[in-house]
């Protein structure tokens, strides 16, 4: 079963262009709080807090659309593994009228995770009423 899973996630890492490698002497970097990621298009998420049991909490900032360049509360989880961990946060977009949740897998070879997104708006079913999408986000240098 796990050769079978192997398979198809690297047939759709392949698919999808989403092979992410390490910079060449670069140190891993493991899923924490305080770092801070952001995506090809400016979105940035926050790591508060990773509890225990796994939960996170933090902010995602968007640059475009409702709610755009206001820190918006995130809560998602993360369970750990060996080479990253398993991912998934969502928002409600304050004001908005509509909630996003991400899934991923983080690499802590590479300090960054590619995922995918699906944005539903609160209205009659619509034919356009849920949108989705893929991101990567790659982990910011830590301020000192």
């Amino acid at each position: 079963m796990l050769a079978a899973v192997t398979r198809v996630i690297a047939c759709a890492m392949v698919l999808t262009g989403a092979v992410l490698v390490a910079a060449p002497g670069r140190a891993e970097t493991k899923m924490a709080a305080g770092l801070t990621f952001v995506a090809e298009d400016g979105s940035a998420l926050t790591i508060k807090e990773i509890g225990a049991n796994g939960q996170l909490t933090g902010t995602v900032t968007t640059q475009a659309g409702c709610g755009a360049k206001k820190p918006q509360p995130m809560t998602g989880w993360y369970y750990p593994d060996v080479a990253g961990g398993a991912l998934a946060f969502s928002v409600n977009w304050e004001g908005c009228k509509s909630v996003t949740t991400w899934s991923a897998q983080y690499s802590n070879a590479t300090g960054s995770f590619r995922a995918l997104w699906h944005l539903a708006v609160a209205s009659a079913p619509l034919w356009n009423g849920i949108v989705a999408g893929a991101q990567t986000f790659v982990v910011q240098p830590t301020k000192k």
